[in-house]
């Protein structure tokens, strides 16, 4: 055989060896690059809905805030979370809200084994009223927050409303539930009539007047001469014009009432120890 020949048998079986690892090698990297191709594809999904969370990113806030707006306009709603800082920190958000200052001991009790509410004591020493209005604001608004009992004694103060309290009530929360802080004040349309706690309901014999009452006119020595949409004209005993608007004191109570169409000043008198009408005709002279 000749050089040639031999030459040419191992270029060409060189050119083979070559051909078949190349295809075997490019096989391979055509395999890789698929699989590199799947990765991008999914990667691109996944930056594609990444991008459009992104995107919608104001909107799902906007949205968050007013579920949770709608949540805290409800009657009632129930609290995220509980826990001594948050029930304390509420309760002087209450008391903002009432315009009031009551000093009280507040005090963790317990709470239920699943984990819905948690108890409080608090107890302290206030004018009667103001605790009426501190109870009823903790009772109406919309934290779900529940008196479980409440006590009150009077203090020996003379002639004061003073008196010593003890409530327990429970905050009732849930992971359902909204922020306290998101939590706004609830308009109460209904008010509570005021009256002196420890003073004689009813008694025979009249108190004596105070100085100042003794300045009042007594509506029941008067007689109705006019009247209008805003004011009635009284003459008293003596022959002297008085003139009165709605709400104007007289002796024991105040003007309540002008009933102009019918001619009639209805007044609110509490002579007796308990609260009545009197009522002052254009017509007649004075009637019950």
């Amino acid at each position: 055989m000749t050089n040639s020949s031999r030459n040419t048998i191992v270029l060409a079986s060189l050119f083979l060896l070559t051909a078949v690892g190349s295809f075997f090698i490019l096989n391979r990297n055509q395999k890789k690059l698929d699989e590199r191709q799947k990765e991008n594809s999914k990667l691109q999904v996944q930056i594609n809905n990444f991008s459009s969370l992104v995107a919608n990113r104001d909107s799902l806030e906007a949205e968050h805030e007013l579920q949770i707006f709608m949540a805290t306009q409800q009657g009632k709603v129930i609290l995220q979370q509980d826990n001594q800082i948050v029930t304390y920190d509420y309760l002087l958000k209450a008391l903002n809200w009432l315009g009031k200052d009551i000093i009280y001991d507040f005090a963790l009790s317990g709470g239920d084994e699943a984990k819905t509410y948690n108890e409080y004591v608090i107890s302290g020493k206030s004018d009667y009223m103001d605790v009426v209005h501190f109870t009823r604001l903790l009772e109406y608004q919309r934290a779900l927050i529940t008196l479980e009992d409440i006590s009150l004694a009077a203090e020996n103060i003379a002639h004061s409303d003073t008196v010593s309290f003890s409530m327990i009530l429970r905050t009732h929360y849930s992971d359902v539930g909204v922020p306290a802080s998101s939590v706004s004040y609830k308009p109460m349309d209904r008010s509570v009539q005021e009256f002196p706690l420890f003073k004689a309901k009813v008694w025979e014999n009249l108190p004596l007047l105070e100085e100042e009452e003794t300045r009042l006119i007594d509506v029941e020595l008067c007689n109705m001469i006019g009247i209008s949409e805003s004011r009635v004209f009284l003459r008293d005993g003596r022959g002297i014009i008085r003139i009165l608007i709605r709400g104007d004191k007289v002796l024991w109570g105040h003007l309540w009432k002008i009933d102009y169409r019918n001619g009639l000043a209805i007044f609110k008198l509490n002579k007796y120890g308990f609260e009545e009408n009197y009522i002052l005709s254009i017509n007649s002279q004075n009637e019950e």
